[in-house]
């Protein structure tokens, strides 16, 4: 079979912030081109024209493309100017969006730096709600559990940890709550009125390669246990999907998604019985 051999390509993100921002939006545009093998580097805070001359020698020593996020009418002109001359492709993308957005409101930007970071209480609320579930993560700090916004209870390995840890970053406070089907359910969780309770489940199969995977990674031998073995996986699900109906907690099947597109599904069954 004829390999593909892929392109490669430097992204230089220069910010006058975080750089969080370019490197989603890079990420995102280069994921539409699976042929290319990206390379980033960020370069945050550039605020100076001595920052930004360090960071120019930076992109003339490794020539590829050029994107940021500098509100300075200076410093931007000083690095698009230097794109031009050594015929680098260069993109500001902060720019393009604050003209349409001054465009259609009539009103001027405040040009300031890392202005999409203000410590306002929507900030210090996903910070407290990272460190929420950072404490409570894999049935850990079970005493507080009345003050999760939503509590995610699954079967070893099925995607709990990153997916309250996106929704942390949302500000849910959610905590991981491993479940033991023959164990049962904890007289904390058994007792919580005020958490929307969320189940995720996927198919044994998903689930055995995952605990394989993971009991590699930990160095374990290769050898099938109950925790791999596929007959009392299905059991351990049966027992768990019995335990999720008698409790009347809506399931989430994880099998064919994201944590992106789990987390939005538990988001909108929050803000549905939110509502009700």
């Amino acid at each position: 079979m004829k390999t593909t051999t892929k392109r490669k390509l430097k992204m230089h993100l220069v910010s006058d912030s975080t750089g969080e921002t370019l490197k989603a939006v890079s990420n995102a545009a280069a994921a539409q081109f699976i042929q290319v093998e990206y390379d980033q580097i960020t370069y945050p805070m550039v605020r100076t024209k001595p920052q930004l001359q360090r960071v120019l020698l930076s992109i003339k020593k490794e020539k590829g493309v050029v994107l940021c996020t500098l509100v300075d009418q200076g410093l931007q002109e000083e690095l698009e100017e230097f794109c031009k001359e050594e015929k680098i492709s260069y993109m500001p993308v902060m720019e393009s969006i604050v003209n349409l957005l001054e465009k259609d409101t009539g009103l001027k930007a405040i040009n300031k730096p890392g202005g999409q970071h203000v410590l306002n209480e929507e900030y210090f609320k996903r910070i407290e709600a990272i460190n929420y579930t950072l404490e409570h993560d894999d049935g850990e700090g079970q005493k507080d559990l009345e003050s999760a916004d939503v509590i995610v209870v699954g079967v070893s390995r099925t995607s709990k940890t990153p997916t309250c840890i996106y929704l942390a970053n949302r500000g849910i406070k959610a905590a991981n709550y491993p479940l033991v089907p023959e164990i049962g359910v904890s007289v904390e969780l058994d007792s919580v009125k005020k958490p929307t309770v969320v189940a995720l489940i996927t198919s044994a199969h998903t689930l055995v390669e995952i605990r394989k995977k993971r009991s590699l990674e930990l160095g374990l031998e290769n050898r099938e246990t109950d925790y791999t073995n596929i007959h009392k996986v299905e059991e351990e699900i049966v027992l768990a999907k019995r335990i999720f109906a008698n409790k009347g907690w809506p399931v989430i099947d994880i099998t064919r998604r994201s944590v992106e597109e789990t987390a939005s599904a538990i988001m909108n069954i929050i803000s549905i019985k939110g509502k009700s």
